[in-house]
């Protein structure tokens, strides 16, 4: 068996074409089939990845016995990062940084997509506090050449611009978190309760972009990030929040990042707001005030009561009309496990 048929049997035996084989290895469909042609040779980087990615070793994939690689290239960590100025969130296959300038009159998202360090610019947002408008671009899935839907000619201009890892590296790591590739069966409510599924079910990531609507929701399981735009009516919002899991409900703890812009922005949930030296608090969660089925709002936050559930359902009543339902088996771009190895703060 040549490298190339190695390379094709392992794509194979995890159902993925060539294009999704290359995003995982931060390459290219054409220099996959390459490699699986034997044009060329995959890089010891690369090697390493496809080893770690798909959980085989070194040399069966090079039939010569070296098994050292694994100790040149640093292992990647998903994580989140925080500074005076923005939060990072990195994981394998997305970073999203929120962020504001010295006196918050800028506040703006920026959402890479790619594998580990080889991510580009696929969507950013910012609002200008002295102008009070929102400019924002973002990529559409599957179109070749790219093409972008945007209201300004320069946040376009910006995508694709590459992931520079290193602004990290001055920033305080809050959460360590890991993706789970085996895909580890979710509890049922019977198994784990409600907080504990509502707390397991949400932690992943999701993405979605068409020529009408960019999607992407994160949650660390302890952190819940969205960055969404909807073309029509310019609906906008990008917001950081602690949201903590509770017998009946969800509450929503302290948001300390929210760009919040719908049409004209005279509507009285639409504001901006950036605090990144916000922490999350021991709250006391008023569960005497929780009612089955219903939104309250109270002094200390905002609670989603459940309405229905089953083993593998939950439903919690939000905001007017608007039903949060969460799955056993919600899909996922990615599905996150807490890392326990190391300690942040």
């Amino acid at each position: 068996m040549t490298l190339g048929q190695r390379i094709v049997q392992i794509r194979t035996e995890h159902s993925l074409s060539q294009e999704s084989f290359a995003e995982k290895l931060g390459t290219t469909r054409q220099t996959v089939s390459r490699w699986e042609l034997d044009q060329t040779y995959p890089t010891l980087d690369h090697i390493v990845r496809i080893s770690r990615i798909f959980s085989v070793t070194t040399d069966s994939i090079l039939r010569d016995g070296i098994s050292t690689f694994d100790e040149e290239t640093p292992y990647f960590s998903c994580g989140v990062f925080r500074g005076r100025d923005c939060e990072i969130v990195e994981t394998e296959r997305f970073a999203l940084k929120l962020y504001h300038s010295a006196d918050k009159t800028r506040l703006g998202a920026v959402l890479y997509r790619g594998f580990e360090q080889s991510k580009r610019l696929t969507a950013i947002c910012e609002y200008d506090l002295t102008t009070q408008t929102t400019e924002y671009a973002y990529l559409v899935d599957g179109c070749e050449p790219h093409t972008a839907v945007c209201n300004s000619e320069r946040m376009a201009e910006q995508l694709t611009a590459p992931y520079n890892p290193d602004e990290t590296r001055p920033l305080r790591r809050l959460e360590a978190f890991s993706v789970d590739r085996e895909h580890t069966p979710r509890p049922t409510v019977r198994e784990a309760g409600i907080p504990g599924c509502l707390n397991a079910w949400r932690m992943g990531d999701s993405y979605t972009a068409d020529h009408d609507r960019m999607h992407f929701l994160l949650c660390t399981g302890k952190t819940s990030y969205v960055f969404t735009i909807d073309f029509q009516d310019t609906n906008i919002y990008c917001g950081a929040s602690y949201d903590l899991a509770f017998d009946l409900g969800l509450f929503g703890g302290p948001q300390f990042f929210r760009i919040r812009n719908y049409r004209d922005n005279s509507e009285p949930f639409c504001g901006f707001h950036a605090d990144f030296t916000c922490t999350c608090p021991e709250l006391r969660i008023p569960t005497e005030q929780c009612v089955l089925g219903q939104y309250i709002s109270t002094r200390e936050g905002l609670m989603w009561c459940v309405k229905r559930y089953t083993d593998d359902e939950i439903v919690l009543q939000g905001c007017g009309e608007d039903e949060y339902i969460y799955r056993r088996d919600d899909a996922k771009t990615e599905r996150f496990v807490v890392d326990k190895s190391g300690e942040c703060g």
